[in-house]
């Protein structure tokens, strides 16, 4: 719903007020939000804590990493953060050079995504019984580039808000395997490997409009897309095949 909200009204206050504005108005939003939280919570914050046993942190840690499924799983969530959501500071851009530089049209574009993950958020119940794990991931590689491929076409901004409807819905459908799997890593540190996993996606999220920024500027915008499209083909298959679960595991050994 936020990313639903925020895409959308972020384009239309946007075309008022400039980014700028905008800006401001996040950034008030957010202090009243943490002053709201801060309040609500005073008592937790004064209740007495246990001393952080480092020891012991460190022993998490080093069990997380060494789990074959962590590299796996951080790698392939920081890679999908960098290819899908570092793209989308470049949708208004993308817009603009097919004629269109109305910031609220470009939030509605990147609200596709967001209604995409809805329409996964719905049809998962049905789809996992039907295709397994393996068949969301790759089905949800295969989505993501396959969006790519057409965003990197520029077709009408209409078009483009089925594409990101689409690739949303691909997204999520590897996205949440990912993060089931992660949570599988440690049953003593669970909360730290799920930390870890949204650790890594935000890091790929931040690292992503970089890595687009300099593929647009020296290869162009199509041949950009093109790349992060086959990345995102190649670890949906990747994963599928490298992630298991430890039931499926030892009944594959027994046989």
């Amino acid at each position: 719903t936020g990313n639903l909200l925020g895409a959308s009204l972020s384009g239309v206050i946007g075309d008022f007020v400039g980014w700028r504005g905008v800006l401001v108005i996040i950034g008030i939003l957010v202090i009243g939000t943490s002053a709201a939280v801060g309040w609500g919570f005073r008592q937790n914050m004064t209740a007495p804590r246990k001393a952080t046993n480092f020891g012991q942190l460190r022993q998490h840690y080093r069990a997380i990493f060494r789990h074959p499924h962590a590299r796996v799983c951080y790698t392939a969530v920081f890679i999908e953060g960098s290819c899908v959501l570092g793209l989308f500071p470049f949708i208004a851009a993308f817009l603009a050079d097919l004629g269109e530089p109305r910031l609220s049209i470009a939030g509605i574009v990147i609200a596709g995504f967001a209604i995409g993950g809805l329409v996964y958020t719905t049809s998962v119940s049905r789809l996992l019984p039907r295709i397994g794990e393996k068949g969301l991931m790759i089905g949800g590689g295969l989505l993501c580039a396959s969006q790519l491929i057409v965003i990197a076409l520029g077709p009408v901004w209409q078009a483009q808000f089925v594409s990101l409807l689409v690739m949303g819905c691909g997204f999520y459908m590897i996205h949440g395997s990912l993060q089931t799997f992660s949570s599988e890593i440690s049953t003593e540190a669970r909360g730290t490997a799920v930390g870890l996993h949204a650790f890594f996606f935000f890091l790929g999220q931040t690292a992503g409009p970089i890595a687009y920024g300099a593929g647009i500027s020296y290869l162009g915008k199509g041949p950009t897309l093109y790349i992060t499209a086959t990345i995102m083909l190649v670890m949906g298959f990747t994963c599928s095949r490298l992630l298991q679960h430890r039931h499926a595991k030892a009944a594959n050994a027994g046989t």
